[in-house]
């Protein structure tokens, strides 16, 4: 009996554990506008922003405006594919028209209302840290 009760509260605990991070990730948090934290010892990393701007609630534009010394100021209209599991592609044309090119490949591992973070898909590498600097246009 004892061996039951506790493979119960084992297991018990570990689908609590896996489901703590499901409730944490939301794609409309992804609307308004996000800023590249870059690490600190960056002396001139530039400013780069990412405005999402949300068609459903698993695609839509994005308008990316980049300024660093080396390429001076510039800005491109994206579009996303975002999955619920936190997996995004963005796209320099509309998904699917036979034009668009892939930019990038991210796994969102974090997204709140006020903090991203983006991983490689196929690695357990951070490649940035975002901080929303502007809400959504109501």
């Amino acid at each position: 009996m004892n061996i039951l009760r506790t493979a119960f509260i084992m297991l018990t605990a570990l689908c609590l554990a896996a489901c703590g991070d499901d409730d944490e990730f939301n794609t409309s948090n992804l609307a308004g506008t996000w800023e590249r934290i870059w690490d600190k010892n960056i002396t001139d990393a530039g400013t780069e922003r990412y405005t999402f701007f949300p068609e459903t609630p698993t695609t839509g534009r994005i308008k990316l405006y980049t300024n660093d010394w080396a390429t001076g100021e510039s800005t491109k209209d994206l579009n996303y594919v975002v999955g619920y599991t936190g997996h995004m592609n963005i796209f320099s044309g509309k998904e699917h028209d036979g034009k668009s090119k892939i930019v990038g490949e991210y796994d969102i591992h974090t997204l709140t209302s006020t903090k991203m973070v983006w991983y490689r898909t196929d690695s357990d590498e951070e490649l940035a840290r975002f901080r929303k600097v502007k809400p959504a246009a109501e």
